[in-house]
This record gives C-alpha cells, sequence and structure tokens, in this order.
C-alpha cells in the first residue's frame, strides 16, 4: 500500500537540533527522507535512528535543487516539507493529518502557520504561512534559488489551502543565525536572484528581509517599499507583513511621523490587526508620550477579542504591550501596576528577561526575601528551566540571600550557582563558611564562571581579602594575572590615583554599578577619587548610576562638572526631576527648554513646561509646538 505522507527533509550539520526534530514527528509520518548536503559532524548518525532513506547531495548554493531531489525519492502520496531546526506538536500533528484525508475540495497544496522564536531566548515571536505541505504527482515542484516556492511543472495554478499545522522554528535564534552566519549565506543567494530581469514583488520582500536581519535598516526599508509597490494581489500574506516591516525600519530610523502615517492608512485596511495599534503605541513611547502610548497598549491588552487578526507578530498582540505598560508604569513609579504588567508579560513566556529583571528590582525595593520568595512560587514564574534567570537578576541586584532562597530546592544541575551564590555572600557580606565554597575556586571552573559573567571582577576583587586562603586565591590570581579588566579595577581602588593611561572607562562603569548594588559604598568612594581621569560621556555614566541608586545629591555634584552638550535624555530628566522635587520649578523649566533644543521629538520636555511654567505665553508656544509635532 502506497504510504500516505512522507516526509523530506535537507540538512547539513545539524547535530544539535534534528533530534528535536525527528523525535516529534518521523513516528507520525509514513516516511522519512533525509538529503544530507554535506555534513561533518554526527547528523547522519542521529538521523540513522529513524530513517534508513538517508541520501547525499553536493550542495550548488540553490535550495530548489535539494527540495526536488527530495521528493524524488519520495513515495508517499504528500509530501511534508521540514528543517531540522523545526518541530511539530503531536495532538495538532494528528488534528492535520485528519483535515488532510478528510479534505474532499482537490488541493494541490497547504500552507503552514510558522511560528518562528528570534531574539537571545526566543523572546520574539513572528509568525508567517509557508507551503510545506503538496501532492507527490510529478507535477508539483520548487523553483528559486531561496525562499523556494511551489510551481506547477506545467504552468497552471495550483490550489491552496492554509492548513491547521503548526510548526516551530528555533532557527532564527541570534546565537544560530550567528553560528550559521545564515544573514551572509542567504544574501549571496538573494543576490544572485537579483539578477535577474524579471524581478518581482516577493525577491524584493525577501531582499528585504535579509537587509533587516544584517542590519542594513535603510536599504531593507527601501526593499520593502519596492516590493509593496509592485504587489499584486492585497491577500498575499507576505503584502501584510511587508507594511507590518516598513513601519518597522521606519521606526527603527526615528522617522516617527512617517511611521504614524503608514500605522494610520494599515488601520482602516487591517482594523482587527493588533500590530498596528502597537506600533503606534511604540511610536508614542518612544517619543516620550506615556499617556497616549499607554492608552495604545491598553487598547489591545484590554480587547484581545476584538484584535483578532495576527499578521506577523503575536507577540503585538499580549506580550510586547504588557512589557511596555510595565516600562510606563515603572518610569510613573506606579510599581504595584508595574508588577502586574511584568508578571502578565511571564505568563506568558515565563523566560523573558526584562521582566524578570524588572520584577527583582522592584520587589527587592520593598519586600524581604521570604515575601519575595512566595510572590515568585504563589504566581509560579519560576520553574527548573528558568531558575537561573532568577538567579542573575538577584545577583544584579546584589541580593545573594534571594538567589539562595530560590536556589533551595534546586536540581543537581543548579548546585553550583547555590556555590557561587553563597561564594558572592561571603565576599561581600565577609561572613560564611569559606570551605564550602571553595572547590569553586579551581582555576578550571571559575575561569568557566568568569567567562559566563557568573562571578564577576569585583568579586575577584573582594575574595582577596581572604588572606587565610591566600593559597587557593593566589593560584587563581596567578591564571588571571593578565586579565586587565581585573587589574584596571585593583588599579582604579588602590589610594592612589592611578594615570590616565591605566584607567579603562568600561570597567569602571561596569564595577561602579556593582558596587552600588553590593553597597560597597566605600570602594565606590575609592574609585571615584579617579573621576577626573573619565571623559564627558563617561562622567555621564557615573553620574546616571549614582541618581538610579538613590545618590541624587552626588549625582547632580557630576552633573555639574560635565558639558551639558554631552547629557542624554535620561541625564535632563534625572536633574530636572530632582529640580522639582526641590521646588525649584522655575529651574526645571529653563532644563527643559534647553533639552527641547537637543531632543526634540521627546514629548516628556514639553509636558514638563506645560506642567510647570507660569509664563503664560511660553504655555502657549509650547502647546501650539506640541500640536504640530505631535
Amino acid at each position: 500500500m502506497k504510504p500516505f505522507i512522507s516526509l523530506c527533509m535537507i540538512v547539513k550539520n545539524e547535530e544539535k537540533v534534528i533530534e528535536r526534530c525527528l523525535s516529534s514527528v518521523a513516528h507520525l509520518v509514513d516516511e522519512v527522507v533525509v538529503i544530507d548536503t554535506g555534513s561533518s559532524d554526527n547528523t547522519k548518525n542521529i538521523v540513522s535512528r529513524y530513517t534508513q532513506n538517508i541520501f547525499d547531495f553536493q550542495w550548488i548554493d540553490d535550495f530548489s535543487a535539494a527540495r526536488n531531489y527530495a521528493a524524488s525519492k519520495a513515495t508517499g502520496e504528500w509530501i511534508l516539507v521540514l528543517d531540522a531546526d523545526e518541530y511539530v506538536d503531536e495532538e495538532n500533528f494528528k488534528e492535520f493529518i485528519k483535515e488532510l484525508k478528510n479534505d474532499d475540495d482537490n488541493y494541490d497544496a497547504y500552507y503552514a502557520k510558522i511560528l518562528n522564536f528570534s531574539g537571545s531566548y526566543g523572546e520574539t515571536l513572528v509568525q508567517n504561512y509557508h507551503d510545506r505541505i503538496y501532492k507527490n504527482n510529478g507535477e508539483i515542484s520548487y523553483y528559486r534559488k531561496i525562499h523556494e516556492q511551489f510551481k506547477h511543472n506545467n504552468g497552471l495554478d495550483l490550489n491552496y489551502k492554509n492548513s491547521s499545522l503548526l510548526i516551530f522554528h528555533s532557527g532564527y535564534l541570534k546565537n544560530t543565525v550567528s553560528e550559521k552566519d545564515k544573514s551572509n549565506r542567504n544574501k549571496k543567494l538573494i543576490d544572485i536572484e537579483m539578477q535577474k530581469h524579471n524581478k518581482n514583488a516577493f525577491d524584493y520582500f525577501n531582499l528585504g528581509n535579509e537587509y533587516s536581519s544584517l542590519g542594513e535598516i535603510e536599504k531593507a526599508l527601501d526593499a520593502y517599499v519596492e516590493a509593496y509597490k509592485l504587489k499584486t494581489d492585497f491577500r498575499l500574506s507576505w503584502v501584510s507583513t511587508t507594511l507590518v516591516q516598513i513601519i518597522i525600519c521606519l521606526i527603527q530610523l526615528k522617522r516617527y511621523n512617517d511611521a504614524l502615517n503608514v500605522i494610520s492608512d494599515a488601520e482602516e485596511i487591517y482594523e482587527n490587526s493588533p500590530e498596528f495599534i502597537y506600533l503606534k503605541g511604540e511610536v508614542f513611547y518612544l517619543r516620550g508620550q506615556m499617556d497616549d502610548a499607554k492608552e495604545a497598549f491598553l487598547e489591545i491588552v484590554n480587547n484581545p477579542q476584538r484584535y483578532n487578526l495576527i499578521i506577523f507578530r503575536p507577540d503585538l498582540k499580549d506580550q510586547k504591550p504588557h512589557s511596555r505598560l510595565g516600562d510606563i508604569y515603572l518610569y510613573e513609579e506606579n510599581y504595584e501596576k508595574a508588577i502586574y504588567h511584568f508578571t502578565s508579560v511571564l505568563n506568558i513566556n515565563k523566560y523573558y528577561d526584562h521582566s524578570i529583571n524588572k520584577i527583582i528590582y522592584i520587589l527587592n525595593k520593598f519586600h524581604s526575601v521570604d515575601e519575595i520568595r512566595d510572590f515568585l512560587f504563589r504566581n509560579e514564574l519560576i520553574n527548573e528551566n528558568n531558575v537561573k534567570n532568577y538567579v542573575r537578576a538577584s545577583f544584579a541586584e546584589g541580593n545573594f540571600d534571594l538567589a539562595l532562597s530560590v536556589l533551595s530546592e534546586a536540581n543537581e544541575e543548579n548546585k553550583l550557582l547555590y556555590k557561587v551564590s553563597l561564594l558572592k555572600k561571603i565576599a561581600v557580606e565577609k561572613q560564611g563558611n569559606f570551605e564550602q565554597v571553595k572547590d569553586i575556586l579551581e582555576p578550571s571552573v571559575a575561569k568557566s564562571l568568569i567567562t559566563s559573567n557568573w562571578i564577576n571582577i569585583v568579586d575577584l576583587y573582594l575574595l582577596r581579602d581572604f588572606i587565610q586562603y591566600e593559597s587557593c586565591i593566589s593560584e587563581l590570581m596567578e591564571e588571571l594575572k593578565n586579565e586587565l579588566a581585573l587589574n584596571s579595577l585593583i588599579s582604579m581602588l588602590s589610594n592612589n590615583v592611578v594615570e590616565r593611561i591605566d584607567i579603562d572607562q568600561d570597567v569602571f562603569i561596569h564595577s561602579l554599578k556593582i558596587l552600588l548594588k553590593y553597597k560597597q559604598y566605600n570602594l565606590c568612594t575609592f574609585l571615584l577619587k579617579n573621576i577626573e581621569l573619565l571623559d564627558q560621556a563617561g562622567v555621564c555614566n557615573a553620574a546616571s548610576l549614582l541618581f538610579s541608586n538613590g545618590f541624587k545629591a552626588e549625582a547632580l555634584q557630576l552633573y555639574e562638572k560635565i558639558d551639558w552638550s554631552y547629557l542624554r535624555v535620561e541625564d535632563l530628566l534625572n536633574i530636572i526631576n530632582s529640580l522639582i522635587q526641590t521646588n525649584a520649578t522655575e529651574n526645571a523649566v529653563e532644563v527643559a527648554k534647553y533639552a527641547n533644543l537637543l531632543f526634540k521629538d521627546d514629548f516628556r520636555f514639553y509636558k514638563i513646561i506645560l506642567d510647570n511654567t507660569q509664563d503664560q505665553n511660553l504655555y502657549k508656544a509650547t502647546f501650539e509646538t506640541c500640536k504640530n509635532l505631535f
């Protein structure tokens, strides 16, 4: 009996992910065909556990050629195409097979929804529809060297349908893209496609995607705009995605008014899409229009049923709006609402570091270790897979007891982190049993912890105080004697002011940040003796750190040393807020007027003037400027 569905894959050096893919799907299909294009790792051995249909194919810079070769080896009625860094959900796949078997409308091919995890930890979610299932009747094949698509071999139109199949894709995670150099590989193949005389809209869309991934935003925007101009049908899925991408590019280029104009037009066409409202809110947020941004984000999260048309970014419907609302309420010092929205993010994505860091930052300001731990576990925010994220956030706030508390029930894998937490507590608080942690200062172990930034240069400096264990630490210090960052810190924390040539400004700021969180204020004082040796940007950074850690008077003293042309938005806001808090509102207004000259697109400075000036002429002039700009 002929197999119903064959899985066809092309692979090369996929030992890290191929097991996940095949273990999710091999038992659900009738045949697995894998084409290897030159693996030098363990990929083929892993594949052999699932199928003997493994064929070699010489890579010729052409994905379609490899796909078509795979199809030539398949015997099923239908072909499913997956990549090694993709996987499926078993229940969803079974439902899809039922759907495929019961569909009597004689479709040639089906689209699957691809959910792409991107960013460092999958914190960004992107979706698209792609033709992945087609009849194995010899009449359908792939074309295009990259971003390959189906065509009928006789030039006939293909009859498509969206399927219920979900495919999860991790290939856009930052480390994967970097390791495989995907962007440059894809750009090379796109350039070949673009040499054709009959370039079409889809070519320009794909070119825009590659330029975007390479960070060449101007070129990406030009390509997306050209794709949109050449579109032949609004209903094509990539057309609406192109609109979203155009807006994102305009925002990245700080062309905010242009972005709002595109959003205004797009909202009329895609009124049920959350993406355009979110992007409008993002423009408002970046321009400092916090009330307007809040209104946009709340509109999305309070009306999830209304905004049910996801074009491209599912995370812009829930995760990202909640995250931005958390940021806004934190800026407004409305900590209760900030916690609510950051927690809402983690109920969607428990690995979102930004929300984890902010929750620990806020809770650490007001609550005990037991209260924080109870909140985290009561709300089911911590699990064995993300506990490291909370440990790192606890370290960042200098709360080692919290790290020890969340690790108290840690599995064997996290026992090492428990010792790191003890080590930091001993180094900073000068209490505890050093013998318990002595083994992790063995050079081979310690260097690994330093490389992964679990132990930092301030920790190493503070450990020098354990003279009674000098032999243990000295061996590590000997290993690190050429570590310039550590030596620079030691020099800066000595009683003598170092030479300008010796000072490392990045080390200075990094160390000051850690010492403030560790509450090592005496060492901060020693470090700040070298402040005169920093450049203006360095002094700005130091002042900002002091301000954010509650040392506002000391921060303002540093700001007085700086040429104001070097001040950033956050620095001017720090100065203005301090003046307002001390009832020096006239001075605050004058600083806000100066800030308007430097940052004319930031609404916060106009709002400060409107809320605080007694000068009616200035009020009217500022109000008119706001109407014209915003």
